[in-house]
């Protein structure tokens, strides 16, 4: 009787530990993943946006997203917000946000106060999640990529239209 009421005891002892090792790797995935929070930076003037790409010879990329759209999340969690943390991408881009849910206006790159939807407007955008690849002056330097489709293949599509309009800048 001792004897099993030791090895019940063993048992409880170690599934507590066990436990208690979860719960530490959790919180500290938590910990890590939030003090390494990235995300996508809203565009409010696109002046001073083309004055530092033109500066630093980047290609700016915008994305054209909206609240409710799974598949913007998606595009961003999968590609475009390891691109923000790629010190690689640094030296060729600059990727910015432009939400078609938010209302309020941004200054485009002639100073024109205009909403998110005539922006979009002005590169045809009517479908989201659209990327442009544009140089310092708002002209498109590579074809645009519409939605997203094959997770395999489409990082690869992203960098190339990157490369294609660096060639062009």
């Amino acid at each position: 009787m001792q004897r099993l009421a030791r090895a019940t005891a063993t048992r409880v002892v170690n599934l507590q530990m066990r436990l208690l090792l979860l719960l530490v790797i959790a919180i500290s995935s938590v910990e890590a993943s939030a003090g390494d929070s990235v995300t996508m930076i809203q565009v409010a003037d696109l002046r001073a946006e083309s004055i530092l790409a033109k500066q630093k010879g980047l290609v700016l990329v915008i994305e054209f997203s909206a609240d409710d759209c799974a598949y913007c999340r998606k595009l961003e969690e999968l590609f475009l917000l390891p691109m923000q943390r790629n010190a690689e991408y640094g030296d060729k881009i600059l990727l910015r946000a432009v939400s078609l849910s938010d209302f309020d206006s941004l200054i485009d790159f002639h100073g024109r106060s205009l909403t998110s939807n005539e922006f979009a407007a002005q590169y045809e955008v009517a479908l989201t999640p659209t990327l442009v690849f544009l140089n310092a002056d708002g002209v498109e330097m590579s074809e645009k990529l519409v939605g997203i489709w094959s997770e395999d293949f489409f990082g690869g599509f992203i960098d190339d239209r990157i490369d294609e309009a660096r060639e062009k800048l």
